[in-house]
C-alpha cells in the first residue's frame, strides 16, 4: 500500500537530487532541480542513462528558466542575463517557491508529471521495464539491466524515466484508466509517441550547463502569459485536458503530458507503474512553439487537409547518418516554399549574431538527439546521439554556411565514385549484377566512415576570416586522397578473377576488369572534385 505524503514527499525541485550532471573534472553526480539551475556554471551538462533521457530533463530546465524570467522578451534582455554567466538564485528560488509542490513526487493531489489516483478497474500496475527506455521489451538478454533491478528502483531514477516517458514513450496499446472516455475494453488504444518522438532534436550546446540553458531558450513575442507549463496548471485527470489554444508556446509544449502515469511505491523505493494515455498532439506547423528541430514541407499533409498554404512537419534524424551529412537540410533557410524549413533554434543563433550578442568566434556544438521506433512505433529500434562542434560563424554567416554544406556535396559526389567503384570491381570479379547494391553499399560505407573524424575537424577551422575558394579546393583535395585509400583498400582485396574480369553485355568491345574499373574511378573522381583536376588522374593526392 502507498504510504501517506506525510510521510513519503520526495521535493525534487529543492530537497530530492535526481538529475545526474558531469562536472568539469568528468566524474558526475545527482542534483535537485535548484542546484542543476544555480549552479549551471559548474556543470558541463546533464549525463543520464540516455542521451533522450538528458534532452527531455533539459528541456523541464529550460522551461523553469523561461517561467522564473517572464520578463525575458528581449535579446538585450538575454544579453544581460548571459554576461551574468549564472542564474540568479533568488530569482530561482522565488519561482521555485511559488510551486514547491507541484514539484513533489508523491503529492496526494498533483504529483509531478503524474495523476492522483490514476488507476484502472483492476486496480493493477505494470512492471516498472514498462517505464525504462533501455530494457527492451521482451528482450531482457540483451540489455546491461540486471532482471532484478527492474522489480523496484529509486525515486531518483524514476523521476528520471517519467520526464523521459512522458517525452518519449512508446505507442501501442496502453493501460485503460478509469474516467477516460477513450477506453474501450479496459484499453487505452494507441495515440501515438510521446511529443519528442515526432522529433529530430537539436541542443545547442555552450561550454557548461548555464550557456546550454541560455542558447536554448530563444524568444518571440508571440508567447504570451499564457504559455504555461503543466506545473502552473490545474492538476490533470484521467481524461484528455480540454483547453481552448494547445500549445500556447514552448512552456506548454516542453511539459506536454503525452501520458497519464502514476508511480507505485513501497514508501522506499518505486514499484510498479502505471502508464495510460495522455493528450494527444499532431505535430504539424508547431515550428513557432518547438524550437529544438528542423521541420521538412509535407505535401500529403497538405493533400489530405486540402490545405493550399504549406504544412510543416518535424525533420527525424536519420540513425545511420552522422549529423554533418545532413547539414544542409538541417541549416535551411527560411523561405517558405521551400521543401525544408529553419528551426526556430537556427533563427535564434542568427538573431544573435547578427545583434552582436555573441561574437562569430564563438564555439558551440550542435547536439543531435531522437529516438526511433518499429512495429508502429510500439518498440524503440535505435537513439541517435551525435555532436559536431563548430563557431557561431558557420550557423549564421550565409557564405560560410554555404561553404560547410558544399563541402558536405563533395563528399557524397566522391562516395558516389567509390560506390560505382565497388560496384564495377565486384562485376569484374563475377558477382551476379543484381547483388552490385550490396558491394557499393559496403564501400559508401567506407568511405564516410574515412571523411567522418576529417570533415569535423575541417569544419571545425572555419571562420569568418576564412578564404573559402581556398578552404574548398584543400577541402576537396583531402577528400580525393582519402576515397583514393578506401579504393586501393578495395583494390587490394579484390579476387584474381578480377583482373582478367569480364565484358559488359558479353560485348568484346567492352571489357570489364579492375583495370577499367580504376580508369573509371578516377574520371568520376575528378568530375566528383573539379578543384582537383589540374593533377594527374592517377595521382595519389
Amino acid at each position: 500500500m502507498t504510504p501517506p505524503r506525510a510521510t513519503c514527499a520526495i521535493d525534487l525541485a529543492t530537497d530530492e537530487p535526481w538529475i545526474r550532471v558531469r562536472r568539469f573534472d568528468g566524474s558526475s553526480t545527482q542534483v535537485t532541480i535548484r542546484e542543476a539551475l544555480i549552479n549551471a556554471d559548474e556543470y558541463v551538462q546533464v549525463a543520464g542513462e540516455l542521451a533522450t533521457q538528458d534532452v527531455a530533463i533539459l528541456r523541464l530546465l529550460v522551461t523553469i528558466v523561461r517561467r522564473a524570467h517572464p520578463g525575458l522578451r528581449t535579446s538585450s534582455q538575454w544579453q544581460s542575463l548571459w554576461e551574468r554567466q549564472r542564474f540568479d538564485s533568488t530569482v530561482i528560488d522565488t519561482y521555485i517557491g511559488a510551486h514547491v509542490q507541484r514539484f513533489d513526487l508523491l503529492d496526494d493531489e498533483a504529483p509531478f508529471f503524474q495523476v492522483a489516483g490514476l488507476h484502472t478497474t483492476k486496480g493493477e500496475m505494470t512492471e516498472l521495464a514498462r517505464l525504462i527506455a533501455d530494457v527492451p521489451n521482451g528482450h531482457q538478454y540483451f540489455t546491461t539491466r540486471a532482471r532484478d533491478a527492474v522489480t523496484s528502483m529509486s525515486f531518483a531514477e524514476a523521476a528520471r524515466w517519467l520526464v523521459h516517458a512522458q517525452a518519449f514513450d512508446v505507442s501501442g496499446i496502453k493501460s485503460g484508466a478509469v474516467g477516460d472516455d477513450r477506453v474501450k475494453g479496459g484499453k487505452g488504444y494507441p495515440i501515438g509517441t510521446g511529443w519528442c518522438g515526432w522529433l529530430g532534436l537539436v541542443v545547442v550546446e555552450g561550454a557548461n550547463l548555464f550557456e546550454t540553458l541560455m542558447l536554448n531558450l530563444p524568444l518571440d513575442p508571440a508567447w504570451g502569459d499564457d504559455d504555461l507549463p503543466v506545473w502552473e496548471r490545474p492538476p490533470q485527470g484521467p481524461g484528455v485536458e480540454v483547453r481552448p489554444h494547445a500549445p500556447t508556446g514552448p512552456a506548454d509544449l516542453f511539459t506536454w503530458q503525452s501520458r497519464r502515469i502514476r508511480l507505485g511505491h513501497d514508501g522506499e523505493r518505486v514499484t510498479g507503474v502505471l502508464i495510460a494515455n495522455g493528450d494527444p498532439l499532431h505535430p504539424r506547423d508547431l515550428f513557432r512553439a518547438e524550437t529544438m528541430t528542423g521541420w521538412r514541407r509535407s505535401e500529403a499533409q497538405e493533400k489530405a487537409l486540402k490545405s493550399a498554404d504549406p504544412i510543416y512537419m518535424p525533420r527525424a534524424h536519420m540513425p545511420d547518418r552522422a549529423v554533418w551529412r545532413g547539414l544542409g537540410s538541417l541549416l535551411a533557410g527560411t523561405d517558405l516554399t521551400a521543401s525544408t524549413r529553419a528551426g526556430r533554434w537556427l533563427e535564434w543563433l542568427s538573431e544573435l549574431k547578427e545583434e552582436e550578442v555573441l561574437p562569430p568566434s564563438y564555439p558551440l556544438r550542435l547536439r543531435t538527439v531522437g529516438m526511433h521506433y518499429g512495429a508502429q512505433s510500439s518498440v524503440i529500434e535505435d537513439i541517435t546521439d551525435d555532436v559536431l562542434p563548430l563557431s557561431l560563424a558557420v550557423l549564421s554567416d550565409p557564405p560560410l554556411k554555404a561553404l560547410a554544406i558544399d563541402a558536405v556535396t563533395d563528399v557524397d559526389a566522391a562516395i558516389r565514385a567509390l560506390g560505382q567503384f565497388a560496384d564495377e570491381l565486384a562485376r569484374a570479379s563475377g558477382a551476379d549484377r543484381d547483388l552490385g547494391d550490396s558491394h557499393r553499399t559496403e564501400a559508401r560505407e567506407q568511405g564516410y566512415a574515412a571523411l567522418d573524424a576529417s570533415y569535423r575537424a575541417w569544419v571545425r577551422t572555419l571562420s569568418v576570416d576564412t578564404d573559402r575558394d581556398a578552404a574548398r579546393e584543400a577541402w576537396q583535395r583531402q577528400v580525393r586522397r582519402e576515397v583514393i585509400a578506401v579504393m586501393r583498400q578495395l583494390l587490394d582485396s579484390a579476387s584474381p578473377g578480377a583482373w582478367s574480369g569480364t565484358f559488359i553485355d558479353g560485348d568484346l568491345r567492352r571489357p570489364l576488369n579492375a583495370a577499367t574499373a580504376t580508369n573509371w574511378f578516377y574520371l568520376n573522381l575528378a568530375k566528383a572534385l573539379p578543384l582537383t583536376r589540374q593533377r594527374a588522374e592517377g595521382a595519389t593526392t
